[in-house]
């Protein structure tokens, strides 16, 4: 990923080591300042830092809108004339960062306070939610709507199947979140139950919430391997539990 901007005299060029980026990864680049002018130039305060941001603020420039994480300055109080500077950064994404959606994102945001200039990041959930999700759909037939950053998470919609064991089921909210080294597993069932208290027999939509929290023993097998026999046991325990209160 690369941006270019000029602010007389200085000629700004950023580049990153790559175009995307998941949870909790490392984000390097590097950051190169020219000065263009004939007389040296005060950089303190300047260099590239990692913000959040509301997409629609950013577009409109309003003031505030970059929340910064973590930033990377230049250790040089100035910039000679004709002078070019760079300046190499590792920036930590958390663990459990908001991903990219439609209403916010992360920001690669540089130059003088850091908000100068501005490239917009795409960040992925950690690569064990999605496959997850993937034992979800092959297994349980969940179909993924969409996911969204959640202040705890990652929001995964999804929709159930269409079998008859699971018809007073209409939606599944799934938060997959880590917790130190372990995996949360929040989910929020959205389930149609009969009310046969009153006169006439009807309907009612409930939220049925259940968590879990796995140990790494639990979902993985080492680097890169899921613990597919353990995580879809767990599942399966979950979806017998809904399923056993949410009977018509």
């Amino acid at each position: 990923m690369k941006g270019t901007f000029f602010s007389k005299p200085l000629e700004w060029n950023i580049e990153t080591e790559k175009e995307s980026w998941t949870q909790g990864e490392i984000v390097k680049g590097v950051l190169r300042l020219k000065n263009h002018g004939t007389e040296s130039v005060d950089i303190q305060h300047m260099g590239v830092g990692l913000a959040y941001a509301d997409i629609k603020k950013v577009h409109a420039r309003t003031d505030g809108a970059m929340k910064f994480d973590v930033k990377a300055l230049f250790s040089d109080p100035s910039i000679h004339a004709g002078e070019t500077k760079e300046l190499s950064f590792s920036l930590n994404l958390p663990a459990n960062c908001p991903v990219t959606d439609k209403k916010a994102s992360y920001y690669l945001s540089y130059g003088k306070n850091l908000i100068e200039s501005h490239l917009m990041m795409k960040i992925e959930p950690n690569a064990l939610f999605g496959k997850v999700i993937g034992l979800m759909d092959t297994f349980q037939r969940f179909k993924l709507k969409e996911f969204k950053a959640n202040k705890n998470g990652v929001e995964y919609k999804l929709l159930p199947p269409t079998s008859r064991d699971m018809a007073n089921l209409e939606a599944l909210n799934l938060i997959l979140s880590k917790n130190g080294d372990n995996l949360q597993m929040d989910y929020d069932f959205q389930v149609r139950k009969l009310d046969t208290a009153g006169v006439t027999t009807k309907v009612n939509k409930e939220s049925v919430k259940v968590q879990k929290t796995l140990t790494p023993k639990e979902f993985s097998l080492g680097k890169d391997m899921i613990n597919q026999d353990s995580l879809l046991k767990s599942i399966e325990s979950v979806l017998g539990e809904v399923k056993l209160k949410s009977v018509f």
